[in-house]
Order: structure tokens, then sequence, then C-alpha cells
């Protein structure tokens, strides 16, 4: 198997090869990380108050070297992304809810300001949702917006790039009320949504002129009782194959499985028990890796024509993110 950046809430990125985990490099709660598209860069947010990003080289073997530290303008960064062309970087900061942008110079490092695109609002969660809280961004398939979604208001936020910068109002497009959403699967010209509150998958048809997405359907996700806490909550959702989504489900410590029908998400096909806390998983040839929060261990299921049972367990304190190295 390919190597692993393993993002966690302990203060060091760690380096999944040959079965292990072995430290690559340290930063103070290096809970999501992303590579730069082209050049030996890796980025970890600092999920804090003031939040930061972290720039790191990569050296032989994976060892990192930390090139700079830049306060984002936002509370609490959970998500971090780089634009395709490797420009400008974007934090999510679920604290208060900003979106920032930091521009990238030629060798893959932080400079200048940052981009600090603010929001407000709330939704009907009486816990959850007391104002904005932004999860993820990505660049829309077009690459004219970047899109956050923000659990807090229910909404996505599309702000206008100009060069890779973002700017302006955003367009919002409404996902139902108190659904949360949080992580995205982005395929062609749809959306699909993992919404940590409701415990669905919502899909959405992107409109690239506009900016704006419209609600297709929604389905459930969950049947299990819980296993870890009180309740479910949705993490982090990718494409399986061409025709089904995964998604964790914490509470349950479940994969669930999601298939589609012309592109829609609506139906569950299956739920497979997995590691504890499920807070992030990637899909890589024959397996899916689970990121288990409270398990302080990866989780590894086989995959084939279906998602198989957990076959590994591997040890490594409270992993968050687990990114495939280049």
């Amino acid at each position: 198997m390919r190597p692993f950046w393993v993002g966690s809430a302990a203060e060091r990125i760690g380096r999944l090869h040959g079965g292990r985990v072995t430290p690559a490099g340290s930063a103070a709660a290096p809970t999501f990380l992303a590579e730069h598209p082209r050049l030996p860069r890796l980025y970890a947010v600092d999920e804090r108050d003031p939040g930061r990003v972290a720039a790191f080289a990569v050296g032989p073997e994976g060892a990192l070297t930390r090139t700079g530290v830049a306060e984002i303008g936002g509370a609490g960064p959970c998500h971090v992304t780089v634009h395709p062309d490797g420009g400008w970087l974007y934090a999510a900061c679920y604290g208060d809810g900003v979106v920032s942008a930091l521009a990238l110079d030629v060798h893959g490092d932080l400079t200048g300001d940052p981009v600090v695109l603010p929001h407000h609002g709330r939704g009907p969660h009486p816990d959850r949702q007391q104002g904005p809280h932004a999860h993820s961004t990505w660049v829309s398939p077009g690459g004219g917006w970047l899109v956050a979604a923000d659990l807090g208001t229910d909404q996505l936020r599309a702000y206008r790039l100009e060069g890779g910068r973002p700017g302006g109002e955003p367009v919002l497009s409404d996902l139902p009320a108190g659904s949360g959403p949080r992580h995205a699967a982005v395929v062609g010209d749809r959306v699909h949504v993992a919404c940590e509150l409701s415990c669905e998958v919502v899909t959405l048809a992107w409109d690239e002129p506009s900016g704006r997405a419209e609600v297709l359907g929604a389905v459930t996700v969950v049947t299990l009782p819980p296993r870890t806490g009180t309740e479910h909550t949705l993490s982090h959702i990718e494409p399986l194959d061409a025709r089904t989504l995964v998604v964790g489900v914490r509470g349950a410590d479940s994969l669930a499985v999601v298939g589609l029908t012309d592109g829609v998400a609506d139906r569950l096909l299956q739920e497979v028990l997995t590691v504890a806390w499920p807070r992030h998983l990637t899909v890589v040839d024959g397996a899916v890796l689970v990121a288990g929060e409270r398990a302080d261990a990866i989780g590894v299921h086989p995959r084939g024509t279906r998602l198989g049972e957990l076959a590994e367990t591997i040890a490594t304190p409270a992993p968050m993110c687990l990114l495939p190295a280049r």
C-alpha cells in the first residue's frame, strides 16, 4: 500500500508506511492535511484559536521540515485544501464560520496576509447551530468558485474566484433545515453532502455559471444503534465507485455504503462496523482506510464488489485525517 500522511489530535503528523505509523513532523493540532498538487509541500491546520496553518517541506523518506506558519483570521480551522493550480490555500474554520485564503509562492510556501471571509446566521439546532461553522471547502468543478459547507447555517457558500483569490458576497444555497452539512463528494456536476446532524446524504445539482446548488434528493444512512456516545453524526464522505458512496457514521462507529440512481443518493446498501468514532476515511485500490479518533487506531476494510468487514487495525494516537502521499 502507498504511504499516507496521518493528521491527529496529538502534536504530530505521522506517516503510515509498511503497516505502521511513524512520526514525520511536529505540529500543535494537525487535525486536517493537504498536499500541494505539484511541489513537495504538506499543509496542516492548527485547530485552535487563533487558527493557524503550517507549511512543511517534504524531504527524503517523508521527513517534514516546517517552512512557515500563518494566522488565518478565524478560530478552530478543521479543513484545508489547495487550489488545483497550486497558487492558493483555503481553510475552513469551524469555531466562527470564517473561510480564509492564503496565497502560495513559487515554492509552495505561505505568503502575504489572509483573505478573511466571515459569515453570519444560524440554524434550528439549539446546541450545534447557534452561529456559522464552516466545515470544509472545495473548488467547483468548473474552477470558478470556492464552495464552503457551513454546518451552522445549513448552507453552501460559493465565492467567486479570480486567479484563485476568493471574494465578494457569497452565493448561498440552502440545504434542509437542521441538516448540518459537513463534507462533500463532488462527482461531475453533482455534489453529495454528508449532513452531520440529520445523518442524511443530500445530493445537489451544481450550476457553474450561477454558483448555486439545487437539492435533488436525500437519504438517511444509519439504522444501527449507537456504540460510542448517545447519538449519531456523519463525518467524511467519498465515492466508493461509479455507483456508490461511503460515509463515516460516528456513534454507530460504522461505514455506510450509499447507492446512486441517475447520480442521486437514494438508498442505504450496507452498514459495516469500524473503528471507534470514524472521523475521516480515504478510498484506495482494494481498501478503505478509516481514522478512528477514539480508537487510537486506523481501520482497514478490504473492498471488492462489496465493502468488507474490518480486517486490520494500525495503532496510532487519535488519528483524524488520512491523506495519500504523492
